[in-house]
């Protein structure tokens, strides 16, 4: 079955604009002036401006999955969340390789999008991608997911360009016991996790042991079968009324099929992925709300492939460290400052794309961020980011924002900020026979990609319909874009070739009623434009530019959106239905536009006992692209032109002991 194009956008603009109908009929007393007016139905932040702040007085447009969320969705992968993201996009080149982007220039590294973990940035050189498959994070452990929509370089340094994901995993405190849960379905779905949890009078811990596999998409051109083991450790120490050490510890392994029928350089076998990291975080409490935060973490990431005849073995093995130190205090009664400073030092082992020895890099920062009570009504967030890149430029990322609460329940937002994108090690560095018949042979000297960003903002409460809405209008330009540049010897470079700015709105309206029910419609409008800003090296290729710079306002999808329905039909029976709308669009890397997407994925469960407690669990039916539409996936070769999502249908049972 194939479900024909639905106006999503229409309906989403009745939705919210008729919600703005009952902001008249609200009636604010005096008196309702107060901080937890703030903080009626919105969440507390952490992630825009480092402070823990309500929704409607970060300085960023933000989104907020939480732990219900998750749970209520069913998915088994991290990046499959993003879909609820207004204005982002989520593709797979194959069954385990997903890749998550906001507001175009997508491809299949997506380098502009900072991603972080507790704290730690997951975003690895040598190409700056993530390698979701492969983070040893279970998306059982995770509390809450925060998405800053927009630049946020002020508070997260370079690469934060055009937005930060934030996933905070759940403390390792509370109660005692374990879980298990087991996952079993088509296309080879094969899933275990099990928790153990222990709690005590200064020491709390969490562990987490899990597998994952299937057989990936089901296409004969494709060997995309996958397997991950992984183990995950959380320990809180308190020794004191003051102290708090937090110490994490992960571990993955996965076994990836790789290959590509019909194609020399690419033929079937496997690789071999390692990750693991360690975090140490030391928190001090000092008066009030003020304290000190100490963290450092290591990351490793090995990468092997043995069975590649034509190039030899290919290993590639990254490593990074990072320390950082962090002040929050309140100078005087109406204003907080969190301040600081970091080190990070990335190290290199890729022979298949660098000359030995391969760069480390070294860079260091320091942020400080300034919330301004101006009036009982206007907050002023201003922040900034000054970083030496290690590759010889030192940036300067400010970021201003007013927050007016023109009621306690209506709030408007106007922002401004600049951010940069450094060149990644490939783009400045590469020097080597990488591919078969390819060369890459970077002349360095790149300049970093520079964002300007505009935007302001409405989130709005409506307690007697129990809905909120936040919206936006931005305008984003990105200039001194890094593009392909061919050499006069023949090889490939990079080079600072073009521009772009995307113009939109975004939305999203909640809905509650009872206690478990609810729905969230998101919906994102987006213009792209390009100007080519240099010209190609060897200008016989400048019509290839002019023809990528041609076809760049359909690099996103004028209209997306999703809607995801919760509906609590008795006390142990649970629906959830989501759909997801996808316009046509044409990726950097894909040889063709992918088709409108149309998507809807089906939940039910049934609990049994108390969720948390030992006895308590669930049983649970999954059936994602439950009407079979037959959307396009990203293909950058010709044999994976017909790639499509199959229906998938699996059962997850989980039970507390």
């Amino acid at each position: 079955m194939r479900h024909g194009p639905v106006p999503l956008a229409r309906l989403t603009l009745v939705l919210v604009y008729g919600s703005l109908l009952f902001a008249p009929g609200r009636v604010v007393a005096e008196d309702a002036i107060s901080e937890q007016a703030y903080l009626q139905d919105l969440p507390v932040v952490l992630s825009a401006s480092r402070l823990s702040q309500p929704l409607s007085e970060a300085p960023n447009a933000m989104t907020v999955i939480d732990r219900d969320t998750i749970r209520s969705s069913g998915y088994r992968n991290i990046a499959d969340l993003f879909r609820l993201v207004p204005g982002m996009y989520v593709g797979y080149q194959d069954g385990y390789s997903p890749f998550v982007s906001y507001h175009g220039s997508t491809d299949n590294y997506a380098r502009r999008m900072q991603v972080l973990i507790d704290g730690r940035s997951v975003y690895l050189p040598p190409f700056g991608q993530v390698d979701w498959a492969d983070i040893p994070v279970h998306i059982d452990d995770i509390e809450r997911i925060e998405v800053i929509r927009g630049p946020a370089a002020a508070s997260h340094g370079a690469n934060s360009t055009q937005g930060v994901i934030n996933i905070i995993t759940r403390e390792a405190s509370g109660e005692k016991g374990g879980r298990l849960s087991v996952n079993k379905g088509e296309a080879g779905i094969s899933d275990t996790v099990a928790r153990i949890r222990g709690a005590g009078s200064d020491l709390d811990y969490r562990l987490t042991l899990g597998e994952r596999s299937d057989s990936g998409y089901a296409s004969a051109v494709l060997n995309d079968s996958n397997m991950t083991r992984l183990a995950n450790f959380r320990a809180n120490y308190h020794p004191n009324a003051m102290d708090s050490i937090d110490i994490q510890l992960g571990y993955s392994e996965g076994v990836r099929g790789i290959g590509t029928v019909g194609r020399v350089t690419e033929p079937f076998r496997d690789i071999q992925t390692r990750s693991d990291f360690e975090q140490i975080e030391w928190t001090r409490a000092l008066r009030q709300s003020d304290e000190i935060k100490l963290r450092y973490y290591h990351i490793t990431r090995a990468y092997t492939d043995t069975a590649m005849p034509l190039l030899g073995t290919d290993v590639i093995l990254t490593q990074r460290d990072e320390i950082e130190l962090q002040h929050t205090f309140s100078p005087w009664a109406d204003n907080r400052v969190v301040w600081g400073g970091g080190m990070r030092t990335d190290t290199l082992d890729d022979p298949a794309s660098f000359s030995s020895p391969a760069p480390t890099v070294k860079q260091s920062r320091l942020f400080a961020h300034d919330e301004w009570r101006v009036t009982q009504s206007a907050v002023l967030n201003i922040g900034t980011m000054w970083e030496n890149d290690g590759i010889g430029h030192h940036n300067n990322s400010p970021r201003l924002s007013l927050n007016y609460h023109l009621t306690p329940l209506d709030t408007v937002r106007i922002g401004v900020s600049r951010a940069y994108r450094t060149p990644v090690a490939f783009e400045e560095y590469s020097n080597t026979q990488y591919l078969v018949g390819k060369q890459y042979t970077s002349m360095g000297g790149l300049r970093p990609e520079r964002m300007l960003s505009r935007e302001i903002g409405y989130i709005g409460e409506f307690p007697s319909t129990s809905m909120t809405l936040d919206s936006r209008f931005y305008s984003d330009r990105l200039s001194d874009l890094i593009f392909l540049d061919p050499n006069p010897d023949g090889s490939m470079g990079f080079k600072n070739l073009y521009s772009f700015s995307v113009r939109g709105f975004e939305s999203t309206l909640k809905y509650r009623w009872g206690e478990n029910s609810n729905i969230v419609l998101n919906y994102a409008h987006q213009l792209m434009s390009c100007a080519a800003t240099a010209s190609l090296t060897l200008s016989a290729y400048n019509p290839l530019l002019q023809e990528y710079i041609d076809q760049c306002p359909k690099m996103v999808p004028l209209d997306s959106g999703s809607i995801m329905l919760v509906q609590q039909m008795t006390d142990d029976v649970a629906l959830t239905v989501s759909y997801f709308n996808q316009g046509t669009l044409q990726l950097l890397d894909a040889l063709e536009p992918q088709t409108q997407m149309n998507r809807v994925d089906i939940r039910i469960t049934r609990s049994f006992g108390n969720l948390e407690k030992s006895g308590g669990g669930e049983v649970a039916l999954v059936v994602q692209n439950a009407f079979q539409d037959n959307y396009t996936e990203f293909a950058n070769t010709p044999q994976k032109r017909n790639l499509f999502f199959d229906r998938r249908t699996y059962f997850i049972a989980t039970i507390n002991f």
